[in-house]
């Protein structure tokens, strides 16, 4: 019986036809089902034919066309032309400023802020409108000489109002007694800032939201000096362990009582050596304090 099943094999491998290396493999049930012991056998689905692009010529690394509507404005356009309009279009903005606008002028409220200066020993000049582009500017802007009695404020500063106001209360209600808790006998004489109003973005960059400078909402605190001992800048303190990170800290910490934005060292590299403070007005009275 073996000698009939081998003729045929014989006689192929004779004629030089040759035989696949493997065989085909047979299909199981897919749920491994049997009829009387013996598998059932489930015929073989062929696979999907997938249809094989082309090839390009070399050299060609162009991509196909996206389909019609994916870009709005222009679908007839392809992907790069779309990205080219769009960079052209920045391109032509990079140098415009974002509006930015402040809040109306009321003189009511200005005649009330004017007056709590006063009370809390401020010495400050209403000064002319100043108007920038784009929304900047301050319609009412005061340069204070004294913030509180004895303290300086140099040099000459454009702050609205209300922000003239909170940095009175925090160097009354903060720094005042924060100087006080200072080894010996020392006194505040001067506090030294970078800027008041600047027409500009935020951190100075090229893109994105304008500062609260723009409208005088902001003042960069660079440095306080007494009378007594030397001057304390601003500076990255964390972990020194001194009077003056303990000083730095508390003022800080105290400011965000009377600002609803304060940055310092540790916020990032732009505001390293000095302290940020604003007035902005934030959804729900948020503060950052960082």
């Amino acid at each position: 019986m073996r000698r009939v099943f081998l003729l045929p094999l014989i006689v192929t491998l004779s004629t030089g036809v040759k035989l696949p290396e493997t065989g085909p493999v047979p299909v199981e049930s897919p749920r491994g089902e049997t009829a009387k012991g013996k598998a059932v056998a489930v015929p073989a689905v062929s696979a999907p034919t997938v249809p094989v692009p082309e090839a390009k010529p070399d050299g060609d690394t162009s991509t196909a066309k996206p389909p019609l509507g994916a870009f709005e404005e222009n679908p007839d356009q392809s992907g790069q032309a779309g990205s080219a309009g769009q960079e052209a279009e920045e391109s032509e903005n990079a140098d415009k400023l974002p509006v930015i606008s402040a809040p109306p002028v009321d003189e009511a409220a200005l005649a009330s802020c004017e007056a709590e200066l006063r009370k809390l020993g401020a010495v400050f000049d209403r000064q002319d409108p100043i108007r920038g582009e784009n929304g900047c500017g301050i319609e009412a802007p005061y340069s204070i000489e004294q913030i509180v009695p004895g303290v300086s404020l140099s040099p000459a500063s454009q702050l609205r109002c209300p922000t003239a106001l909170a940095l009175a209360r925090w160097m009354e209600g903060v720094v005042v007694p924060a100087t006080e808790a200072l080894p010996a006998a020392v006194t505040l004489a001067r506090l030294n800032h970078g800027s008041t109003y600047v027409c500009r973005r935020r951190n100075n960059s090229a893109t994105g939201k304008m500062s609260e400078h723009a409208i005088g909402n902001a003042i960069d605190i660079m440095s306080f000096e007494f009378k007594g001992r030397d001057p304390i800048p601003v500076s990255p303190r964390a972990g020194d362990g001194t009077v003056e990170e303990a000083f730095q800290r508390a003022v800080r910490g105290g400011a965000c009582l009377h600002f609803t934005t304060v940055l310092g060292p540790g916020t990032n590299a732009s505001h390293a050596d000095h302290l940020h403070l604003d007035i902005i007005k934030r959804n729900r009275g948020y503060r950052l304090c960082e």
